[in-house]
């Protein structure tokens, strides 16, 4: 009676969920792209901060880009950052005070840096934007940050 758990563990049907016919990852070839599908907008993999310095900002800063930046920042920044980004927004004033955008520390960044942070979160509390925004929204931000905020001009430059 002790030996009989052993025996019932080592019968071949304790392997049938082990030795199934199945297809394995990578085994069979890519599926053809469908006729008439459209191509998504890609980004470059960037794999730190450093990395990012070097990305160029593909979005040329117009008028529509700005309008378009402004009104994301509007949405998914100036609660912490402030309208005029001196980090006085609601939540910038009951917890940690947020960076000041207008300040020559974020002006002198390159744009890829800027976006960097967007993407992957600040170096200490803020989030990542990476899943809210496309990577076209994230660029027009980084224009209205840098035309709106900075010495550039604009209603709250410095």
């Amino acid at each position: 009676a002790v030996a009989t758990p052993r025996a019932a563990s080592a019968m071949p049907w304790s392997w049938d969920m082990f030795d199934q016919p199945s297809v394995k990852a990578q085994e069979s070839k890519a599926l053809d792209v469908p006729e008439g599908s459209v191509p998504v907008e890609a980004e470059p993999f960037v794999k730190d901060r450093a990395g990012a310095v070097k990305l160029r900002n593909p979005s040329v800063a117009d008028v529509a880009s700005i309008e378009r930046g402004k009104y994301k920042f509007n949405i998914h920044c100036a609660t912490c950052h402030g309208d005029g980004g001196k980090g006085d927004g609601l939540v910038g004033q009951k917890y940690v005070t947020p960076t000041d955008l207008t300040t020559d520390y974020v002006q002198t960044k390159p744009d890829g840096d800027i976006y960097f942070t967007i993407k992957n979160g600040g170096l200490a509390i803020m989030p990542s934007y990476g899943d809210a925004l496309t990577p076209a929204d994230r660029w027009a931000i980084v224009n209205y940050i840098k035309h709106a905020f900075g010495k550039k001009g604009g209603a709250g430059a410095k």
